[in-house]
């Protein structure tokens, strides 16, 4: 199946542009970019919901001109869906484009290590992370940055 993006990428760092562009061409699980560019007041919002942990979101435009980070989110039944079993092909797309093309992408299901790094079973590397960070820690797996 052939799947397109939409418009949401304007203003993303062109390096992780490329990666979600390839990674839409090979995932099997059709995905939208929710967010890419994020502003000050809506972080701020995100941040008084509990959407966020922190106000110095790489969404926010960085000192390069661009944000560095994207959050993709099934497309299941015309709509948006955050859903893990959905979230998992996509993340394992956005891992194959990140080690085809040299780029290093931090993936919310594992914060402390670079998506690049992991191996093919991705859940057994959230599965680890949440053990090293026992707790109420934040698993964000649509989200990746640079």
């Amino acid at each position: 199946m052939t799947y397109t993006l939409g418009a949401r990428l304007a203003g993303v760092h062109p390096d992780l542009v490329r990666v979600v562009e390839r990674a839409i061409t090979t995932t099997t699980q059709d995905f939208t970019v929710f967010e890419g560019v994020r502003s000050v007041a809506t972080q701020q919002e995100y941040m008084r919901r509990g959407v966020t942990r922190t106000l110095k979101s790489k969404h926010l435009v960085q000192a390069d001109g661009f944000a560095h980070a994207v959050d993709l989110v099934p497309w299941i039944d015309g709509g948006p869906r955050w859903e893990w079993p959905a979230i998992w092909p996509i993340a394992e797309a956005m891992r194959e484009a990140c080690i085809e093309l040299g780029v290093e992408v931090t993936w919310g299901g594992v914060w402390d290590l670079r998506l690049n790094s992991l191996g093919p079973v991705l859940k057994t590397a959230v599965d680890a992370y949440s053990r090293r960070h026992p707790g109420p820690d934040f698993l964000d797996g649509p989200h990746y940055q640079l």
